[in-house]
């Protein structure tokens, strides 16, 4: 993979896509720092040097050296800082080609990887696993003449991304030694219905219901396996939301509460400002200022 410098104008980075079902070399898109950008792409980022902040989908994130990243498509993300040394490798393909990569993996895998879609930093074992599951993918991309090419393009990455949700799964989950088998299950299948429903639905009843268990055993599920209650989950899928039409849309404030099933602009703007700590639209002015 092409090392290259984010967010630089000059960055000539490659990426793989595929157009009438071949895979080419294509110039990559271009972050500035400041600026949103919406994901054309589907997207796996390898931070082989450096650091950077970000936010995806107005969500922030600090990335260190040996970090993994997955960028969905249609996604927002905006860089905020980064270091001078920074490079990163990448991946990235199209949605007919993530459709194919992907299919037969639970619904519940991406919306966890949505969900959390930064890896803990590989130790030296991984990093060395990275780079070889790495070289197997720009090498079986390069050799054009491989009967299988395209099928074999796809299982690797598919094992990538397999790998890449077990160890952030795992280390997520490791904060508990004593999570279950279906405790994680059920966990994984609310952050599932957080990431489809939460822009409708705050009440944790609703996802109870949804499972199938008591609101009551729904949430001591989620604060044993994070250390924070649902309803605190699911406010910060919400918030993510709000703050992507602010920025994104010219929709009034009354049009967001309505889309977002508020009952009315009052009520919206006190959710908003008491977990943003300031108005929908003194959210909305600060960030076109910047």
């Amino acid at each position: 993979m092409k090392k290259f410098t984010w967010f630089s104008d000059s960055a000539a980075a490659q990426s793989l896509v595929e157009v009438d079902n071949t895979l080419h070399l294509e110039k990559a898109i271009q972050f500035q720092l400041g600026e949103i950008e919406r994901m054309k792409y589907f997207c796996i980022l390898h931070v082989c040097r450096g650091s950077l902040s970000v936010e995806i989908d107005f969500k922030p994130y600090e990335l260190s050296e040996s970090t993994l990243l997955v960028l969905y498509n249609g996604q927002f993300v905006q860089g905020l800082s980064k270091s001078d040394d920074l490079a990163i490798s990448y991946i990235a393909m199209s949605s007919e080609v993530w459709v194919e990569v992907t299919a037969g993996l639970d619904s519940s895998f991406f919306s966890f990887l949505k969900k959390y879609p930064c890896s803990p930093p590989l130790n030296e074992g991984h990093l060395f696993l990275l780079n070889s599951q790495m070289f197997a993918i720009r090498s079986i991309y390069q050799d054009r003449k491989h009967t299988f090419r395209l099928q074999i393009f796809k299982n690797l990455v598919q094992n990538f991304l397999m790998d890449m949700y077990n160890r952030t799964k795992q280390n997520f989950l490791s904060r508990n030694i004593h999570n279950t088998n279906r405790q994680e299950e059920l966990f994984e299948k609310f952050i599932a219905l957080v990431v489809q429903h939460s822009s409708l639905h705050r009440d944790v009843n609703f996802y109870a219901n949804e499972l199938c268990v008591t609101p009551r055993y729904l949430s001591s599920v989620v604060q044993n396996m994070t250390g924070t209650p649902p309803k605190n989950i699911i406010d910060e899928r919400c918030i993510q939301e709000m703050k992507a039409l602010l920025r994104t849309t010219n929709r009034s404030v009354q049009e967001i509460a309505f889309q977002l099933n508020f009952p009315d602009q009052s009520f919206f703007a006190r959710y908003f400002r008491k977990h943003v700590h300031m108005s929908p639209l003194e959210y909305r002015e600060q960030k076109q200022c910047h």
